[in-house]
């Protein structure tokens, strides 16, 4: 499994102006930088890979933000309902002349009983 992360904001580097400029190169609204101080420390996006959470705390800090990167939990993989199988081919499979089971080649049928000839046995 795959470990999660999320970016925690700790503050501005500098004064809020600073950062709220440097935020809005980022495309991020004077209300919303507001909030982020007010509120420190704020996660500020999670459920990354950690190259993703390394890009987006740069771009933070670039910004003039001091941040965190924190691992948060596991990614999940896709479970298997069943394990795997194998297929045998239809010329491994026989037909009971007796009772008509179908079934793997074999000396004799598993269901009745039935000896079936010597060629039919080899596999």
């Amino acid at each position: 499994m795959d470990k999660k992360y999320r970016i925690v904001f700790l503050g501005p580097l500098k004064g809020p102006v600073e950062f709220a400029q440097g935020m809005s190169g980022l495309g991020v609204e004077f209300t919303a930088v507001e909030e982020m101080i007010q509120k420190v420390p704020v996660v500020l996006k999670g459920g990354m890979t950690l190259r993703e959470a390394r890009a987006y705390a740069e771009a933070v800090q670039e910004a003039g933000g001091r941040v965190n990167i924190q691992e948060h939990g596991f990614f999940e993989e896709p479970r298997k309902l069943r394990q795997d199988v194998e297929v045998k081919p239809l010329e491994k499979f026989t037909e009971c002349p007796e009772c008509g089971f179908k079934q793997l080649k074999g000396s004799a049928c598993v269901k009745c009983g039935f000896v079936f000839q010597k060629e039919q046995g080899s596999t």
